[in-house]
């Protein structure tokens, strides 16, 4: 015993923990019992004090909603407002007594209506009158009649019947007739509430004897304290004593209701609350722990006597148990020790010795059949790809390859399919980072496993990875022949979709000829991969059908005459997109829709059109501003293209843009030629003026004559390009050869006057005036005077 205790953690050890785990059970679950009973018989004494708390709540409501009626009868009295509010006392000040003894007299009818009702009043502020049922007192002596001194002091009882927002349950203490005083709870109601000016206050009490009676019954069951607290947390009625109240946790209970735990004189209570909905009041139970654990005293002896005695009887059984069913494995130990490959660490026990030495020799099976099947698939693959290439070893019959690599046939009908995988980053992308090697097998994994699985609903069907792609060797099991093409078909379309939904991988698959007899599978072989070639033309992720595309189409030519090309130049240059995308979309729809050139023509046509790209960019500017220059990779990404449509989106996107680069140019270049043609046009009808200017008939009508233009058009153009109008560029220049006439001869101002082209002398002084500032004759003698001054000085 020591060796299996000490040496090694024996099965035994185990077995005996094991036992007593299982004894432990049905001891946890009489614990368990026992909580839940103890439990369950707090709630229902919680329940029951809830129960009880809320009858006390219901009656001691039924008295505070009285008191609050009483309150809103007094306060919507007529005679008391009248009272209150009128202002014929400062005029008639004997009508006030007469008023407040009605209003006495009324209120012993509701004395009679509210019995219960132990005392009640109103106080006038104003005049410092107290009216009681029958009576009328000053305030001092009300104040002696009702609490001679007690509780409320004076001026605390003053202080709070003269406050203006005051509505509330105050606890006071009262004389009644017998001059006993009387613990009681007040309604005190101040009128107008909320106003800064507030009349008169009422009061109304009710003795706390009126209650307790309620309370009694909870203090029957529970032999707890019960409180009544107002909003301010005063205490307006109680049963117990002074210390009782002050262990009443109020920083706990700020639910509407609930249970808190206080301690009074070493005694620990369970206090229940509640707050009414009906006065706003709250309510307060406080029952000793001890009650309950009293209720639950019986189970729990039971309990005890129950799990002493599982502990004696199944600590035998245990230990008897574990001595019988340790034999064998003892024995098992002692066979296996001398003849398997086992340790005898001191961690292990029996049972992991034992599946030690099976594990062993598990893993050395596993591990050989493991190499087995891997080079069995290497061996598959190789065969596999020289079946298809037809690079077979005559020496070996295939049969027998077939066989051996557990690939039966069944049919001598055979087709290949080929499968070119379009992109990989969106597979690639879920397996986060994973290593790239590790997420291409599981690409390949995936591929073979769900050909394979479609294949084989009808077929027999055999993916082998070649030449960066994979392939799929068909073998026709219960197909006839008009169907088989249908079949391959199917086979390729539903990988195909299969593919692209659940795993995001697309694929471009091309379909062979069905064959007959296992020599021509390399034939079949080829014309998948003359399928696949029309990828080209036909676009990606598409199912090639050689059986579609085995028309080889004309090799005369391909749709693409001089005049096309020169139009696509012309259109480039320009900037027109539209006619240009025009041109494209006319020879991409005459090559690989009307008709379907051959994919060596195809090429031919794609390095012409990229020519005709080169051609028309060159034409545009010089070599440094050409359009190529600055985008160097524009060819390459054409030229990178894998397929027609991918080819006819980068063309017309290229076109595009070398509209967008040619077309302000051009733009450009005819606002340069009209410019530079209007320079021209003004020219001449500046040199026109110049050598006209003294023609009398000279105006913008015989200037637009002239030049053959309208005289408006003529006016507006040389304004817009020189800012002045004909008209008074004519004057000017008239002026100007003026006042050279005046400075160099002696003229007079007639004469000069013709000489610049004006017939009236009146239109010349006044246009000269306009512009010079001055009249001719005074520019004359202005001239004059300066010609003498020049000459006395040159003297």
């Amino acid at each position: 015993m020591k060796r299996i205790f000490y040496q090694r953690r024996s099965v035994a050890l185990t077995w005996l923990i094991s036992y007593l785990t299982v004894l432990l059970l049905p001891i946890l679950c009489s614990i368990v019992v026992y909580l839940i009973s103890s439990r369950t018989l707090e709630n229902e004494i919680d329940t029951a004090n809830h129960s009880l708390l809320s009858q006390v709540q219901e009656v001691s409501d039924n008295y505070f909603d009285a008191m609050q009626r009483l309150n809103f009868e007094l306060s919507w009295n007529v005679n008391v407002r009248n009272l209150l509010y009128s202002n014929n006392y400062a005029i008639h000040p004997g009508d006030f007594i007469v008023d407040a003894y009605y209003i006495s007299k009324e209120m012993e009818n509701y004395a009679s209506v509210y019995g219960f009702v132990d005392s009640f009043y109103i106080y006038l502020k104003n005049f410092n009158k107290v009216i009681a049922p029958s009576h009328i007192y000053d305030g001092d002596y009300a104040y002696g009649i009702y609490y001679n001194e007690q509780m409320p002091s004076f001026e605390q009882w003053s202080n709070t019947v003269n406050q203006n927002d005051l509505r509330s349950f105050l606890p006071m203490v009262r004389m009644d007739e017998n001059s006993k005083m009387q613990k009681t709870v007040a309604y005190v109601s101040s009128y107008s509430f909320g106003n800064t000016n507030s009349p008169a206050t009422n009061v109304i009490m009710v003795d706390q004897k009126h209650m307790l009676g309620a309370i009694s019954n909870v203090e029957l069951f529970s032999k707890g304290h019960v409180f009544i607290l107002n909003d301010k947390n005063e205490i307006l009625v109680s049963n117990s004593s002074e210390n009782s109240a002050l262990a009443i946790p109020l920083d706990s209970m700020n639910s509407h209701d609930g249970v808190a735990f206080a301690e009074v004189d070493g005694t620990r209570y369970a206090v229940l609350y509640m707050k009414s909905q009906r006065s706003g009041l709250k309510y307060v139970s406080m029952v000793p722990s001890n009650l309950y654990w009293e209720k639950a005293k019986l189970v729990r002896n039971l309990i005890i006597a129950s799990c002493l005695l599982s502990l004696l009887g199944g600590g035998l059984l245990t230990v008897f148990f574990v001595r019988r069913n340790y034999n064998p494995v003892n024995q098992l130990m002692q066979v296996l020790s001398g003849k398997a490959d086992i340790g005898s660490g001191a961690g292990e026990n029996e049972f992991q010795l034992i599946q030690q030495a099976f594990d062993n020799t598990q893993i050395k099976m596993d591990s050989l059949l493991m190499q087995m099947e891997r080079q069995n698939q290497m061996l598959r693959n190789h065969f596999l790809v020289r079946l298809l290439k037809g690079r077979l070893d005559g020496t070996i019959p295939v049969t027998e390859s077939l066989a051996a690599f557990q690939m039966r046939i069944t049919t001598q009908d055979f087709a290949v399919i080929l499968l070119y995988v379009e992109s990989v980053e969106e597979f690639y992308n879920r397996y986060g980072e994973m290593d790239t090697a590790k997420k291409r097998i599981l690409l390949h994994f995936i591929i073979t496993n769900v050909l394979e699985e479609i294949a084989g609903q009808h077929n027999d069907g055999y993916v082998v990875e070649i030449d960066e792609g994979l392939a799929v060797l068909i073998n026709f099991r219960e197909i006839s022949g008009a169907e088989q093409s249908s079949e391959l078909q199917r086979i390729a379309r539903d990988a195909q979709q299969f593919l692209a939904e659940q795993y995001s991988i697309h694929l471009t698959l091309s379909i062979s000829l069905v064959h007959s007899q296992i020599e021509n599978i390399p034939q079949a072989y080829q014309e998948a991969m003359d399928a696949m070639e029309y990828k080209l033309v036909m676009g990606s992720k598409e199912i090639l059908s050689y059986e579609s595309l085995r028309q080889e189409p004309s090799e005369m030519g391909y749709y693409y005459p001089l005049q096309i090309e020169q139009q696509l130049i012309n259109f480039l240059k320009l900037g027109e997109f539209n006619k240009a995308k025009e041109a494209l979309d006319e020879i991409f729809q005459n090559n690989f829709e009307l008709s379907v050139v051959s994919i060596d023509l195809a090429r031919c046509l794609i390095l012409n059109l990229a020519s005709t790209m080169i051609k028309a960019v060159s034409e545009t500017g010089s070599l440094n501003d050409s359009f190529l220059v600055r985008n160097p990779k524009r060819i390459k990404q054409l030229m990178a293209c894998e397929t027609i449509h991918e080819i006819r989106e980068e063309m017309t996107l290229f076109v595009k843009e070398v509209c967008d680069h040619n077309g302000p140019l051009r733009q450009r270049q005819l606002q340069a030629n009209r410019q530079r043609a209007m320079d021209d046009r003004v020219g001449l009808v500046i040199e026109f003026i110049l050598a006209n200017y003294n023609d009398p008939n000279l105006n913008i009508s015989s200037i637009g004559q002239h030049f053959d233009m309208k005289p408006t058009y003529l006016s507006k153009l040389y304004k817009d390009h020189t800012g002045e109008g004909l008209l008074e560029f004519i004057n000017r220049t008239r002026i100007d050869h003026a006042k050279h006439l005046i400075d160099q001869t002696d003229k007079n101002i007639g004469d000069i006057a013709g000489c610049v082209g004006y017939n009236d002398v009146t239109v010349f002084i006044r246009t000269f005036k306009k512009y010079e500032g001055i009249t001719p004759g005074k520019y004359k003698e202005m001239a004059s005077e300066s010609r003498l001054y020049e000459g006395s000085t040159s003297e």
